[in-house]
């Protein structure tokens, strides 16, 4: 995107999109035998999640984590290792939350349990985040799309605003 920030303008997902990247959770979550998968984007905007948590948990989840992962950034930055960083592990008793990087603008969040191998979910993981990083390039190119028609048209809309008080100026005999 030119002058904005991806914070400005966050992707919009079609129904289409949707459909296939709530197939793409679900099948992710059953693979994983894991009690949470959510996809936000980089500000910490929920997109879709499953399972144990609320809608309301979800969202402060899905911020919380984005700012993990943009402290995480900011360390790498800070070591001379910019955007180094594409996942986080976080390791618990019970449970790890693993957050991998889909493109520039979105984040995958997955909680799994011990009965799971962290090498069969980052194998799962890395799999899934292709998938939705196709979807999240189709939607920043109809965002980039949508940009540039507007553009276009508030060019239109200033030019047409001077021909008409050229036009005016004339008649008056301004």
């Amino acid at each position: 995107m030119s002058n904005t920030s991806l914070h400005d303008r966050p992707l919009i997902f079609d129904k289409e999109q949707t459909q296939r990247i709530d197939q793409y959770l679900l099948r992710l979550a059953d693979r994983t035998a894991s009690p949470l998968v959510l996809l936000a984007d980089i500000s910490g905007r929920l997109i879709l999640f499953f399972f144990f948590l609320s809608a309301a948990k979800s969202t402060g989840l899905a911020a919380l984590a984005a700012g993990g992962f943009a402290a995480s950034t900011e360390i790498g930055s800070f070591l001379g290792l910019n955007d180094n960083f594409q996942h986080q592990l976080l390791e618990g008793p019970l449970a790890n939350l693993y957050t991998v990087k889909v493109g520039p603008e979105l984040l995958l969040v997955i909680a799994y349990t011990r009965t799971t191998t962290f090498g069969m979910v980052r194998i799962f993981v890395k799999e899934t985040q292709k998938k939705l990083l196709m979807i999240a390039k189709d939607a920043a190119k109809a965002r980039e799309e949508a940009v540039h028609e507007t553009t276009l048209e508030e060019g239109f809309d200033e030019e047409l605003s001077q021909q008409l008080d050229e036009l005016f100026a004339d008649d008056l005999g301004l």
